[in-house]
């Protein structure tokens, strides 16, 4: 195709026929869609591909021109997370859009990307994304910031989702100073370094996924300056928990961000957390009702004193938290 200030046929027709020929023209292939349609005096010149082969049955007369390219319509980014120097987008936005409109549409927007990865799916066990270059260079690990923390993450190994910064700084708010506060599934460390960054509080923290813990310790080092509580990591089985807590110390706050499986862990719930206690349960449900109800069949006697939707997760389903509190003559 021509650049802009080069000569190409153009059809020239009388203004009256102009969109009777650009129709027969677009049927037909012929139409340079990528160049502007103008005026001259009362003809209209319409770039074409080549001569018409209708050309002498019609009111039209082929001329050279040089029209102006038209301006592209920027095209929104698709949907992604950003960390770092990487980008990670849904497998779902290649059903919908080229691989390459993506990609060229994120460099524009961010020209320092290094890689772009498309999440294919997410492993439960320990919920990694599993990730597949789109790309650039292969990206091991990323630091991103929240709130002025640094989190180190590995990428394809850890769970970690940007869109809970808010909500990790949200809850950490809650907490007051001198609380005992446990988060069973604590991952690279987003709830507990954001509580101890702001209170004076004492965060057990823990995570099965023994990746996950030594990032949680490099976390916790390369913050420490920055906080002003004290947080114990730990690598267990949640249901494990309560062995490491004193029987006159128990939890004042309870973290269990495990939308797809929470209520599976109540019985760890009621031996961590102390009468009067707190529990921020996170669930994923698509009717917040139902879900409040199934929370008093598996915590009898607790009270839900509040909720909110954390996340999106897809369409009619959604992450909530749920702040529960614990009576106090359980």
């Amino acid at each position: 195709m021509a650049d802009l200030g080069e000569k190409i046929l153009c059809v020239e027709v009388e203004k009256a026929y102009a969109e009777k020929a650009i129709k027969a023209l677009r049927k037909n292939g012929l139409l340079l869609e990528d160049y502007l349609i103008e005026r001259a005096g009362d003809k209209v010149v319409i770039p074409v591909a080549k001569t018409p082969e209708f050309i002498g049955e019609t009111l039209l007369r082929v001329v050279e021109c040089t029209p102006r390219r038209k301006k592209k319509i920027v095209v929104n980014p698709p949907s992604y997370d950003l960390l770092g120097e990487v980008a990670i987008v849904r497998s779902k936005v290649l059903q919908l859009r080229d691989p390459g409109e993506v990609v060229e549409t994120l460099l524009k927007t961010h020209p320092r990307l290094r890689a772009i990865y498309v999440k294919e799916e997410t492993v439960e066990e320990f919920r990694v994304p599993v990730l597949k270059l789109l790309w650039g260079t292969p990206v091991e690990e990323v630091v991103v910031k929240e709130y002025g923390l640094s989190f180190k993450i590995r990428l394809g190994r850890v769970y970690y989702n940007q869109r809970l910064t808010e909500e990790h700084r949200r809850l950490a708010s809650l907490v007051e100073d001198g609380e005992i506060v446990v988060d069973l599934f604590s991952g690279i460390g987003g709830f507990p370094i954001h509580i101890a960054s702001l209170k004076t509080a004492l965060v057990l923290a823990n995570d099965l996924n023994p990746i996950a813990y030594e990032l949680l310790i490099e976390n916790i080092k390369s913050n420490m300056r920055r906080l002003k509580g004290v947080i114990i990591p730990l690598n267990d089985d949640a249901r494990n928990i309560p062995e490491y807590l004193p029987r006159k110390h128990l939890a004042d706050r309870v973290v269990a961000n495990l939308p797809k499986a929470s209520l599976s862990f109540t019985e760890v719930y009621d031996q961590v957390l102390a009468p009067g206690g707190i529990l921020h349960l996170y669930i994923l449900t698509r009717d917040v009702y139902t879900a409040i109800d199934e929370v008093g069949s598996a915590l009898q006697g607790w009270r839900v004193i509040g909720h909110r939707l954390v996340l999106e997760y897809s369409p009619g389903s959604g992450i909530y938290r749920f702040d529960i509190l614990k009576p106090e003559n359980i």
